[in-house]
């Protein structure tokens, strides 16, 4: 395992909002996962696993913690059942598996790598279809061996699962040197369906999301919805801050539930906005996004 020192993570989340992780590595293999993890536990660090940095501010200053990014996204396919790497970014894999006639069309616009779609069960809004409805097992490394389970056992809902749940389930506020779950690979059945009609698809999907949300300097959505299924964003737009200014944070003016970095957000500043929104609808408690302080815990 090649570990780094220092490394700027500002440049490795969609919000660009951060400092340094005070150790970085990148895991290829299943050694170099098991070598982070025992690093990990051996520094007394928290570990932070990050995908495609879509849903992830850090702190400004030195992040106390062992950043890790997996790179493995090899990716194999017999008839509709597709193996692949939690790296593999999610867009090339739509693209890869449309050109095998197979429709993987319904996760469009989801930014991110495989493994952070199903950490979060990212899909297509509350009621649509999410990664979950693909998934038939998944491996990943945890106190120390290598586990793999089937869709059920993954306990997928509404933007969770069981991953997301053996991560923050002691606490956010709490430090804790420990292994998060690593997902390394994901068993999926994706139906089959002709190339041209995926691509359209695609495109479709594309445009709608171009339409009706920001693709600047965010990391997406930011509140879930309520269980009722009423969207954040219509909350948020009824008490007026659509558009409101935080420091360098705005609440778009596109999409209410997006936070964007319209010039030199930061970290608080982006707290400032969550808080003046949960003061203003504390009906929506629930924050999707990640925000990692200093000590590498999370706030929220």
């Amino acid at each position: 395992m090649f570990l780094q020192q220092n490394v700027p993570l500002a440049n490795k989340t969609t919000m660009r909002i951060g400092g340094t992780a005070r150790a970085f590595a990148q895991l290829k293999t299943k050694e170099e996962v098991e070598q982070a993890c025992a690093y990990a536990l051996e520094e007394g660090l928290p570990m932070i696993v990050l995908g495609g940095g879509s849903n992830t501010i850090f702190a400004q200053g030195e992040i106390d913690a062992l950043v890790v990014r997996l790179k493995h996204d090899a990716m194999t396919v017999e008839g509709g059942r597709v193996t692949v790497g939690a790296g593999k970014i999610l867009a090339m894999l739509i693209n890869e598996l449309a050109a095998k006639n197979l429709d993987l069309s319904p996760l469009t616009g989801i930014p991110g790598t495989v493994g952070g779609a199903i950490y979060g069960n990212a899909g297509q809004g509350y009621g649509g279809i999410w990664i979950d409805h693909f998934v038939c097992s998944v491996t990943f490394y945890h106190g120390g061996s290598w586990q793999t389970w089937n869709k059920g056992e993954c306990a997928f809902r509404y933007r969770e699962s069981a991953f997301k749940d053996m991560t923050i389930g002691a606490g956010s506020g709490q430090r804790s040197a420990g292994n998060p779950p690593v997902i390394w690979e994901v068993e999926l059945e994706v139906p089959s369906r002709p190339q041209a009609e995926v691509m359209a698809e695609v495109e479709k999907l594309l445009h709608r999301r171009i339409e009706t949300q920001p693709h600047l300097k965010t990391a997406g959505s930011c509140f879930k919805s309520l269980p009722d299924g009423t969207p954040a964003w219509k909350l948020i737009d009824a008490v007026g801050l659509r558009g409101k200014k935080f420091g360098g944070i705005e609440i778009s003016e596109k999409h209410a539930n997006f936070l964007l970095n319209v010039g030199e957000g930061t970290f608080d500043d982006a707290i400032t906005a969550v808080e003046a929104i949960r003061k203003n609808v504390p009906q929506i408690a629930d924050v999707e996004m990640r925000f990692v302080r200093g000590d590498g815990t999370q706030t929220f």
